[in-house]
């Protein structure tokens, strides 16, 4: 006992001061599960810090990593998951699965994350907050029934490339003037996108099987869907209200939802350029509800039905 407790002091003494000794780059490899090195991607991020390494990190991730993660004031910080690597909630649905706050240039690639949920906390798989800017790059996300796959909260940034977010209370939430662009795949969460409160969403989105709404937006919200499509969900493909204002060009596609394929209420506007609002539930393709919501561009969505008068 003694022989192997000596080589892990020595392991990790000799990690530490690489580290410390690199200025520009330092890469770590986590294999979970593993009886030797690094087993977790939180004592890699302990082994950062305790280095005080300033230069951009990469963290190599392989296996089934069971933990609850915090990356906080961390710049240039890359998180590379091997085929098959995943994370997993460990707290029993009382902890977000990974939190990123504080940081600058935080990029999850290839990674699959196992969300929890207990019913009342309401957690997340993946928060971007705080000021953090990151990009989640060919991720799934699933297993957040009370709260959200991806969860953007103030004045944040999220770059989405190639992500799918399955199985989640929300999809992708953006709230209190926080951002999101790029592509994701949603399917079958409560809602596929749910915006509130000055969020800016710009999205290429395939928006499907949501047991609520593919889109919800309130309070001065903004949605611009290049070549969406949004379709089979049971409450309807958007609802917007308060202000808020979305923008659908490029061929998109909404189309055999529950409810109006596209409902504004409450000073909401839409413009539609190049695509189809067809088929949908409720009636009405698009749906002009009280009060002085604005329409431009209904003649353009493929003979689809409308309330809405324009000038």
């Amino acid at each position: 006992m003694k022989t192997i407790t000596l080589k892990k002091v020595v392991c990790v003494s000799a990690l530490l001061l690489l580290l410390g000794s690199t200025a520009n780059a330092a890469t770590l490899w986590v294999n979970c599960g593993a009886r030797n090195g690094l087993t977790s991607i939180n004592a890699a991020l302990k082994a950062l810090k305790s280095a005080e390494s300033r230069g951009p990190a990469t963290i190599n991730v392989s296996g089934g990593c069971q933990e609850n993660v915090v990356i906080q004031s961390m710049d240039r910080l890359t998180l590379n998951a091997t085929p098959g690597a995943s994370i997993t909630d460990r707290s029993g649905g009382t902890l977000d699965v990974i939190n990123i706050s504080d940081s600058q240039d935080v990029t999850i690639n290839n990674l699959t994350v196992n969300a929890g949920a207990d019913g009342v906390s309401g957690t997340n798989g993946i928060v971007c907050g705080d000021g953090a800017l990151c990009r989640l790059n060919n991720d799934t996300v699933q297993g957040a029934t009370d709260g959200a796959g991806i969860a953007v909260f103030t004045l944040s940034g999220a770059r989405l490339t190639g992500v799918t977010l399955l199985n989640n209370g929300i999809g992708l939430q953006v709230v209190n003037g926080a951002t999101a662009v790029g592509d994701a795949t949603m399917r079958g969460n409560n809602r596929g996108i749910h915006m509130v409160t000055g969020a800016v969403v710009n999205l290429t989105a395939n928006i499907t099987q949501s047991h609520e709404l593919g889109v919800f937006g309130t309070t001065n919200a903004t949605l611009n869907c290049n070549a969406c499509v949004i379709t089979g969900n049971a409450g309807g493909g958007v609802l917007l209200r308060q202000s808020s204002s979305a923008r659908f060009t490029s061929g998109f596609t909404i189309t055999n939802n529950g409810g109006p394929g596209v409902q504004l209420t409450d000073l909401s506007s839409a413009l539609f350029q190049g695509g189809t609002v067809t088929g949908n539930g409720g009636g009405t393709d698009v749906l002009c509800g009280p009060q002085y919501s604005v329409t431009r561009g209904t003649s353009d969505i493929g003979g689809g039905s409308t309330n809405c008068v324009e000038p």
